[in-house]
């Protein structure tokens, strides 16, 4: 049978949030400046009283956070969460919105295109939301994205690391 990979709002997945989070603090939770470990607890605790039926184009501190839930088997477990927010935790990139953040994949699944499904499914969200235009940054994932059609907007450089600031085109011109 083949598996079926769907997006879940978090409070429909409770049961599968912790994992994902865990990931989230393991790779970035520490040693940054722009979040820590109780910042990441922060935006899973907040994204659970988002509202996920709309997105309001002028809102502020929106924050939609997704399970990416395989079903195979009869048998349900995360594989990766994504995130479309309206706010930006540079300064330096405030301007913009809205952001694809807080994608991440399990470690063991990571190349296995479980990663561009999920960002596919995501921008599809994005869509139906009204969304046109989508930013993310990166560190190191710049080809991963610019494959997926996200061109390089801005670079940023803080504390020997180089940022990415890409923007995607969800609606052709």
């Amino acid at each position: 049978m083949k598996s079926k990979i769907t997006l879940i709002p978090i409070p429909s997945a409770k049961e599968f949030a912790d994992q994902p989070l865990d990931w989230s603090i393991k790779l970035w939770g520490e040693g940054k400046e722009e979040f820590s470990a109780d910042d990441w607890r922060k935006f899973y605790k907040n994204a659970m009283s988002s509202n996920y039926n709309s997105w309001n184009l002028l809102g502020v501190d929106q924050e939609h956070l997704f399970m990416a839930i395989r079903e195979e088997d009869d048998k349900s477990e995360v594989v990766a969460s994504i995130a479309i927010c309206d706010f930006d935790d540079f300064e330096e990139f405030r301007q913009y919105k809205p952001w694809i953040a807080a994608f991440i994949v399990r470690e063991d699944l990571r190349g296995s295109g479980i990663g561009s499904q999920v960002l596919k499914l995501a921008e599809e969200k994005a869509i139906k939301y009204g969304i046109t235009k989508i930013y993310l940054w990166t560190e190191g994932e710049r080809e991963f994205y610019g494959k997926r059609g996200y061109v390089l907007l801005q670079q940023l450089s803080r504390q020997n690391r180089e940022i990415d600031l890409m923007v995607k085109n969800l609606i052709a011109d």
